[in-house]
């Protein structure tokens, strides 16, 4: 009887995007960013009172605050979870799509990124980072398709999702055009420019509204007015002894405690091969760089160097044979079940419903769970702190059931 021969990479990978789904389903609110709850409340505000409340209190994103509110108050916070893993896997197809297609090993690909431990834990949330993702990755794949007119209003979208992501979409622009711009061709690039602009400024015309039209509720390092060294939304104070050693752990930890003595040995290698003039290459070493730049001035969420990761991934497997990527993808996976900690954190508040607040640390090596062990073991359930916000909606909101049932 003819029995055809299972591949090990599509099985593993699905294997892996259930277990994302299964974490997302189960997470109900027990969110992993604690901005998740206030995107809800965003929405909530919208419907109930008429008013936009942006959901970072000066600032908001209005294409997540619009989705995963919706989500939760029709089906509830399960599927919003589930809603926002699922963009961040089709992300990881759509950056293939534009910058691997060539390799033909889709599976491979999507099994070396959810086998890092804090991209899938962090993603099965409801949360704007892979909602942005999700649209960026779009956004290039249409953008290398030529199809310049829809990667624009994706790129709006995107930076509707994460208004930092203009940060990549801009420069990346003027990379791409690089040689219609050599050659005095703008049409392109002004072109797009102009959609990007304009869509994105739709989105957040309830927030310029809100604000009569000035730009107040931006917070950049340096150029506001009465800066006086604070920290960038939330971040630490604007000081090296502040920023450098926060930014080397959390960098350090998302790249993999144990994967990032393969990187550093593959480092030399993987530099030498790549070709500093290719395009692609170019542009995946900008967002590197920026993104590692702009983590730097604010190094909080690890969620916001997901696209540094992501993009360093495509680079190691555009340029290694599938052996390394194995080797990568076993020391990734080893940190699901085991973690070894150089620092000893300690923080301002005790309470985990408070914002972590580092106030200083202490070297000291030790051993624990694994970091998908300890996330269905030993988990902190933040549940409650985020539902006591949520007035009517806190029974529906705490037991992820549609928070429209509250009414």
């Amino acid at each position: 009887m003819f029995t055809k021969k299972i591949d090990i990479n599509v099985f593993l990978s699905f294997i892996l995007i259930l277990f994302g789904i299964y974490v997302a389903y189960s997470r109900i609110s027990n969110f992993s960013d604690g901005d998740s709850y206030s995107l809800i409340k965003a929405f909530l505000s919208l419907i109930n009172e008429d008013t936009y409340s942006p959901s970072r209190g000066a600032y908001g994103h209005p294409i997540p605050e619009i989705l995963i509110g919706s989500l939760s108050y029709f089906f509830g916070t399960k599927i919003s979870n589930i809603f926002c893993f699922l963009l961040f896997t089709l992300s990881i197809i759509f950056f293939y799509k534009s910058f691997l297609n060539e390799n033909k090993n889709l599976y491979l690909f999507i099994l070396l990124i959810l086998s890092n431990s804090f991209l899938l834990l962090e993603n099965a949330s409801s949360i704007d980072y892979p909602i942005a993702l999700f649209f960026l990755s779009v956004g290039f794949y249409l953008l290398k398709s030529k199809k310049y007119l829809l990667s624009s209003i994706i790129f709006g979208i995107t930076i509707a999702s994460r208004v930092n992501f203009l940060i990549f979409i801009y420069p990346v622009l003027i990379i791409f055009f690089f040689y219609e711009l050599r050659d005095k061709k703008i049409k392109n690039l002004i072109f797009s420019f102009l959609i990007i602009t304009i869509v994105g400024l739709i989105f957040y015309y309830p927030l310029f509204n809100l604000h009569n039209f000035t730009l107040n509720f931006l917070e950049i390092p340096f150029i506001k007015e009465n800066d006086n060294n604070s920290g960038w939304y939330g971040g630490p104070k604007m000081e090296f002894v502040s920023l450098f050693p926060r930014f080397v752990y959390k960098t350090y930890l998302l790249i993999g405690i144990f994967s990032v003595f393969i990187f550093l040995i593959f480092l030399k290698d993987l530099i030498y091969k790549i070709k500093f003039r290719d395009i692609d290459n170019l542009i995946l070493i900008f967002i590197i760089l920026i993104n590692l730049f702009l983590f730097f001035l604010s190094p909080t969420k690890i969620l916001l160097i997901n696209p540094f990761i992501i993009v360093t991934y495509i680079l190691i497997f555009k340029h290694f044979d599938k052996k390394k990527i194995y080797f990568l993808i076993i020391f990734n996976f080893i940190q699901w079940f085991a973690f070894y900690d150089i620092a000893e954190i300690k923080y301002k508040e005790k309470d985990i419903c408070a914002a972590k607040q580092a106030i200083g640390y202490d070297f000291n090596f030790s051993l624990k769970k694994g970091v998908i062990l300890e996330y269905l073991i030993d988990k902190n359930d933040m549940t409650e702190c985020y539902s006591k916000n949520m007035g009517i909606y806190y029974d529906n909101f705490k037991s992820g059931k549609p928070l429209k049932l509250s009414e």
